[in-house]
């Protein structure tokens, strides 16, 4: 069966290619009858956009990469499966990047995102090698760091303050009447252990 162009849709829906274009990647600027009237007949054809096509006109695919340290982190796996319930909501799919801890293997992963012209990384880094994540913005290419504080006020993230954190719980126990407070974490290797122990401790 041949593939159903752009043109076919157009002439089925009695509107010129553009307007479908339009439809396709710039819905707000149709009427709302004219959209429905297009996304009627893409229905109707079995329309199928072609990726590559589209992702050389637009610079972009519709993709976003997630670049996490350890996927077989219960955290991680949820954070996974948020991300992808609203990037499929609004149209997009999701690379998943297992760097496991290993800034090279990292570097690979960023590579590839950037290969496949992603709109977006989000990422919980495995260093503090910031010039990675700069490449990458270089080349147009959006940056949210995942449980992961920003330090430069051109960096997006998404984190919890690990030592406010360490100060609210000390501070609920203190406030139960507690005197002697012990403080269990993980390995001090970890960002989040150091911070709640500080803030426990302050």
């Amino acid at each position: 069966m041949a593939m159903v162009s752009i043109k076919d849709v157009a002439a089925h829906a009695g509107v010129s290619p553009g307007t479908v274009s339009n439809v396709l990647n710039r819905p707000g600027k149709v009427a709302p009858a004219t959209r429905e009237r297009v996304e009627a007949a893409i229905r109707e054809l079995g329309f199928v956009r072609h990726g590559s096509a589209s992702t050389l006109r637009a610079g972009h695919s519709r993709t976003i990469g997630l670049s996490v340290i350890d996927i077989g982190n219960p955290f991680f796996t949820e954070v996974a499966a948020g991300v992808e319930d609203v990037a499929s909501e609004l149209g997009y799919a999701v690379i998943l990047g297992n760097s496991a801890g290993s800034p090279d293997k990292e570097d690979r992963n960023l590579r590839v995102l950037a290969e496949h012209r992603v709109r977006g990384v989000l990422i919980t880094p495995s260093g503090e090698d910031p010039g990675r994540l700069d490449r990458l913005r270089e080349h147009g290419i959006s940056v949210v760091l995942v449980d992961h504080p920003a330090h430069r006020p051109d960096q997006c993230a998404v984190a919890v303050d690990d030592v406010a954190g360490g100060r609210a719980a000390v501070a609920h126990l203190l406030a139960r009447g507690a005197r002697s407070v012990v403080c269990v974490t993980g390995p001090l290797t970890i960002r989040q252990c150091v911070e709640r122990r500080d803030g426990a401790r302050a």
